[in-house]
Order: structure tokens, then sequence, then C-alpha cells
């Protein structure tokens, strides 16, 4: 085997730099120098006799002094530039190690999230967010095809704020639409309703349609006429006992051996009104979307609401969703 002569490496290359480097910096602060010397001669000459030995002495201390400061802080200069290159070759060896890891996330678990905000900003962007987040819901309702799945899930333990926008509520109704349009093309439909307990249903003096949006109790009203007048549309609203203070939606794919899935994942705000806890409410703040084509995020949330399910459910029906105004005597 050839032996090569000399230091060829990196390591070696940088240190013969390193030496360069020093050679040229010693050569500059004499350099520096020579201008102190020149004045130290003038201010000598002029002041003739009247400077001592030891204050000649003096000022070449001075002037030895002020040539090391130069190089001392063009050394300092000349690391802290390379320490700055060096801190940000790490940095985007740092920035490319972690998008490495995040493709690595999305290829091992096939997961993607994408948030849509409902509440950012000034309140007259609101208005366009609340239009985006219903629209990009919808997509993913309009995903389902005959046989796949829509499970979901909400939460009535928590206060939700009534709306009273009626921009909002076209958006909310035109949502739902296209769940009940699924339906029709031979999508499965299966909605679970969290309650306190299961015996409120009981009480008649409780009405469940306090605690939910016009749009929405519409839209359950429709599900359960459905399910009683069109035995064989597979559709179901069921009251569970609340244990998951979440509300989500999933489209989860049955057709051609898929076994991935697509999540709604509702995200809510507590408002404080008043000194109280008691007197704040949640409010929608956004949704996160999670594409799921291998299942394995899916899969988490389907068996949260098979959870719920055992432990035990109630079919509603339409007397569960009565109103006050139902109870009014006619005039």
């Amino acid at each position: 085997m050839a032996t090569q002569r000399g230091n060829s490496s990196p390591d070696g290359q940088q240190e013969g730099s390193t030496v360069r480097l020093r050679v040229i910096r010693l050569i500059a602060t004499f350099l520096a120098a020579i201008p102190f010397a020149a004045v130290l001669n003038i201010f000598q000459d002029w002041l003739g006799d009247g400077i001592s030995a030891s204050q000649t002495g003096l000022l070449i201390g001075v002037l030895v002094l002020l040539a090391f400061l130069v190089y001392a802080t063009m050394g300092t200069s000349s690391d802290t530039a390379r320490e700055g290159q060096l801190t940000r070759a790490e940095l985007r060896r740092m920035r490319e190690s972690m998008e490495e890891s995040f493709d690595e996330f999305r290829d091992r678990t096939g997961a993607s999230i994408r948030y849509y905000p409902a509440r950012r900003g000034t309140e007259a962007r609101h208005l366009e967010q609340a239009r985006t987040l219903y629209r990009k819901a919808g997509e993913v309702v309009e995903k389902a095809r005959q046989g796949d799945e829509i499970l979901a899930v909400n939460s009535f333990v928590e206060v939700f704020q009534q709306g009273s926008d009626p921009a909002i509520e076209e958006l909310q109704k035109a949502y739902l639409r296209r769940i009940e349009n699924r339906l029709l093309h031979g999508a499965v439909y299966h909605r679970l309703i969290q309650l306190p307990s299961l015996d409120v249903l009981d009480d008649r003096s409780l009405f469940l349609s306090d605690s939910i949006e016009p749009s929405y109790l519409e839209h359950y009203r429709r599900i359960v006429g459905l399910t009683a007048n069109a035995p064989g549309q597979e559709a179901s609203l069921d009251a569970v006992k609340a244990k998951y203070p979440i509300s989500f939606v999933v489209v989860k794919r049955k057709n051609n051996g898929s076994v991935g899935g697509t999540i709604i994942w509702q995200v809510n705000e507590h408002i404080q009104v008043g000194a109280l806890a008691e007197t704040g409410h949640f409010q929608l703040t956004g949704i996160a979307i999670v594409e799921d084509t291998k299942g394995d995020v899916t899969d988490h949330f389907i068996d949260w609401f098979k959870e719920l399910q055992r432990g035990g459910h109630r079919s509603l029906t339409t007397q569960d969703l009565r109103s006050r105004e139902d109870q009014l005597p006619a005039a």
C-alpha cells in the first residue's frame, strides 16, 4: 500500500489555514503599530529633554499594549466570524435533520395534519375563516363513498355559546346537508352525543335542545326521522355517557381494501364571562384535519368511538329532541 506524504486531510488543511491566518494577523499588527511609533517620535522631539527615560519606557509599554489590543481584536473578530459560520452550518444541518424526521414521520405513519382557525386575528376575518373551515370539513365528508363510514362524536357536557350569526348558521347547514347527501350515496353514518347521564333524557323538565344549535337540531331530527321511515338507511343518533370532552368526525374508508381515513378534530376554547367559572362557556376555535392513509391515527379515534358505545347507549327519538316551543300551548 502506498503511503501519502504530508497531511492532506481536512484537519491538516484547517490547521495550515489557521497558521497562515495568525501570521497575517501578526504582520498586520506590526503595520498598525508603525503610526503609533511615528507619533511617539514626534511627541518626544517636541518635548525635547522634558521627557525622561522612564516616561519613554511607559509610552513604549502603552504602544505595545495597543499593538496587543489590535492583535487580540483582530483575533476575536476572526474567531467570531468563524464561529458564526460554524453556527450557521450547525443550524442548517439541524433544519435538514428536522425535515428528514418530519418526512420519515409522514412516510412511516402516512399521516398529515392541517389546522383551520375559526377565530384568529381581527373579528372582521372570522367569517371568512369560518367559510374556509366549513368548506374544508365538507370536502372531507364528500370523500365518503358507498360502504364507507362517517363516525361522529359530540360532547354536550360543556356549555357552548349558542350561535346567533345567520351567516354561520347557513355554513353549518350546508356542511350537514353534505353529510346527509353521503347517506343517499350509500355511506354509513353514526353519531354519538355525550351527556352527563342518560337519565337526563327521562327528565321532562329538561330540554336537550337547549344545548344544541338550531342547524344541528334540525339535522338530528332529520336523521331520527330517516332511521324511523327508511330502515334500509344505515344511520343512527345515540346518546352515551360522557367520557371524552372532545368532538370529532372520522371518515373511515372501507372500499378496495382501504385501511386509512380522515379525521375532523374540533378544537374548542373556554371563554370566561364574569368572575365565576360557571358563567363561562365554550366555543369553536378551529378544526384540525388529519389525513391518515395507513390508519394508525384513525384507529385510535375509532377505538374511542367504540368505547363510548360499550359504556351504554340509547337511541334518540323525536321526543328527546323536543324544544320548549313545542311545549307551548297554541294561541
